[in-house]
């Protein structure tokens, strides 16, 4: 399916934004039997999802400043790690003090993750080195909680092949640019796709657009209190922790260093509102912040540097009236139904985390059911994401078989299903079997 032209021209709902709680909300919907079709304007975790820190967070470093995002995430956390095993890679997190103050921080945060039921642990200093060897020798204090790696472009595309599986229709580079209400009610959009306008009947609209949702939500003529903030992150090619490393102390710039995988840590990261998602600089600046604050918990990473930086563009929910600081505002997320605003069936979904976005959309998808005429019980808590089997791997194997290089990459997967890889393998190519089932060209 290229384009929406090889679609039928109504649907219940249309899902707007092809991140993770865009397809955790198609999932969600079709195992409902509604009718949904998700347009993304590029390729599926191509925004926010797919430029994140790696982190499936327990909740541990929003305890003490934001105890319902914290216990929102121990419990995704909990979700992800069985609905999605090959998505997630169990390191655990530890926080750990170098500074006086931190370490006064210490007995705050462990209460409030024990309030939140966050499971902790101390560490005495010995044990921290011992596990983490290239630890700072000024380490005074540390934790343990169950953070964990995530693989966001894994997660997205599983997902997205089971909800297809279930009967929702996916567009990718599909741009949404009208939403038609008629009398106060929903009842259609205008995309974008290969250069033509299509028109597309439905009762109801997600607007899971992410840091992009107030633009969406424009097309209704409805405004929503979004602040997208960049956030900066620097990639080091060298294995420098065991576990995802916190600072101890409340989030700030620079305070986390994540082992994404075999050579790979990602430090990070900064906050800063930004006016337009589309447009984030990224700078010298950045990486003296993030090199800095993070090397003082391990030092190696000052002398290896980046080998580059990315940027990430989060949907934080407005405070609304008053100054805050960018740290100061939820991470929490926030559903919203505009029947209020005249636009009754558009619901936009809007903050949270990766590590959030099933439940996310779990409420997003119980707050147009009744629009639509649809249940209100969710059943993605307990489906099992699966990983690509034998036979999906022979079938990239035969697509990609011809010409000197796909032969050489045919060649690679079909030796992997005899290898100890071959589970990292059917992970790594969800992304790319749900290319090829949609008939992209990747």
């Amino acid at each position: 399916m290229r384009s929406l032209g090889d679609l039928r021209g109504y649907f219940d709902v249309v899902v707007v934004g092809g991140g993770a709680v865009g397809v955790f909300t198609a999932l969600d919907l079709a195992l409902r039997g509604v009718s949904v079709l998700l347009l993304e304007r590029g390729r599926l975790c191509s925004g926010t999802s797919g430029r994140s820190h790696g982190m499936l967070h327990s909740g541990a470093r929003y305890a003490t400043t934001d105890p319902e995002a914290a216990r929102e995430c121990i419990r995704e956390n909990r979700i992800i790690s069985e609905m999605a095993p090959h998505c997630v890679r169990d390191t655990g997190g530890i926080f750990v003090s170098v500074r006086r103050a931190e370490e006064d921080y210490h007995q705050e945060l462990a209460s409030a993750c024990l309030r939140a039921g966050i499971p902790v642990r101390d560490l005495d200093v010995g044990t921290l080195k011992a596990l983490e060897p290239h630890v700072s020798p000024d380490a005074r204090s540390a934790a343990l909680v169950p953070d964990k790696v995530v693989y966001a472009r894994e997660l997205v595309a599983s997902t997205a092949l089971l909800a297809v599986s279930r009967g929702a229709s996916i567009v990718e580079e599909a741009r949404v640019c009208g939403i038609k209400v008629e009398g106060g009610e929903v009842v259609g959009i205008e995309a974008l796709s290969d250069g033509e306008l299509f028109r597309v009947g439905c009762k109801g609209v997600v607007n899971a657009a992410g840091p992009w949702c107030g633009r969406v939500a424009e097309l209704a003529g409805v405004r929503v209190g979004v602040l997208p903030a960049a956030g900066v992150m620097g990639v080091t090619y060298a294995n420098l922790t065991r576990h995802i490393i916190n600072r101890m102390r409340p989030p700030s710039d620079g305070d986390i260093i994540v082992p994404y995988g075999p050579g790979v840590t990602i430090s990070g990261t900064t906050a800063v509102l930004v006016e337009d998602p589309d447009r984030v600089e990224v700078g010298d600046e950045d990486a003296r912040v993030i090199l800095q604050e993070c090397g003082e918990v391990i030092p190696a990473l000052r002398r290896l540097g980046f080998s580059r930086l990315y940027a990430s563009v989060r949907p934080l929910v407005s405070p609304g009236e008053g100054s805050v600081g960018v740290r100061e505002i939820t991470r929490s997320f926030e559903v919203i139904d505009h029947s209020g605003d005249g636009a009754r069936g558009l619901v936009t979904a809007l903050g949270g985390k990766l590590t959030t976005a099933r439940l996310e959309a779990e409420r997003a998808a119980d707050l147009i059911a009744p629009h639509i005429g649809a249940s209100r019980g969710s059943f993605t808590e307990k489906v099992r994401l699966d990983l690509l089997g034998e036979d999906d791997l022979r079938e990239l194997a035969d697509r990609l078989g011809s010409g000197e290089l796909g032969g050489r990459l045919a060649t690679i997967l079909r030796e992997a299903l005899d290898t100890i890889d071959a589970e990292r393998y059917r992970g790594l190519l969800l992304p790319l079997k749900f290319a090829s089932m949609m008939g992209a060209s990747s």
